[in-house]
């Protein structure tokens, strides 16, 4: 019996922990370095800001892959009310996102760690942005976009 407690305890002790516990980003493999944005710093000494760092990713692999590929290595997020009514971009193509939470948050709002599956990839210069206008440029690729405020505080 004390040796089932000694094999246990550190297994329920790691379950238990492990959740808040960041997840390191892994680049899907085969992924494209496309994009990297990072805005200027704002204001000085302690009260110094900075904007979330913003890094592109892109594969010609399925949407489903891409998904399937972080669902092993992170926690997926699903937006309160996203999916109900597919968006349809004025091409006809629907857009498909997912997203997945790299450190312990509960809620995208609240984490310095996501990542965001998008196919296809509307590259509008400003990852912050709106994408609903007529200028984004769509491309049939599926985009692993990351957001890290980790460093930015």
């Amino acid at each position: 019996m004390k040796k089932a407690i000694w094999i246990l305890t550190p297994a329920l002790v790691f379950a238990i922990v492990s959740p808040g516990f960041s997840t390191s980003f892994k680049v899907y493999p085969g992924a494209k370095l496309e994009a990297v944005y990072e805005a200027k710093q704002s204001g000085t000494g302690p009260t110094a800001t900075r904007s979330p760092k913003v890094i592109v990713f892109t594969t010609n692999d399925l949407f489903e892959n891409v998904v399937a590929f972080y669902r092993g290595i992170a926690r997926e997020y699903r937006v309160p009310g996203m999916g109900r009514n597919p968006v349809k971009l004025p091409s006809g193509q629907e857009l498909k996102e997912a997203y997945f939470i790299l450190d312990g948050a509960s809620d995208l709002s609240t984490s310095e760690h996501w990542i965001k599956i998008q196919r296809p990839y509307l590259d509008q210069g400003n990852p912050g942005g709106p994408f609903y206008g007529k200028n984004e440029k769509a491309r049939d690729v599926t985009a692993i976009i990351e957001e890290d405020k980790r460093t930015y505080h």
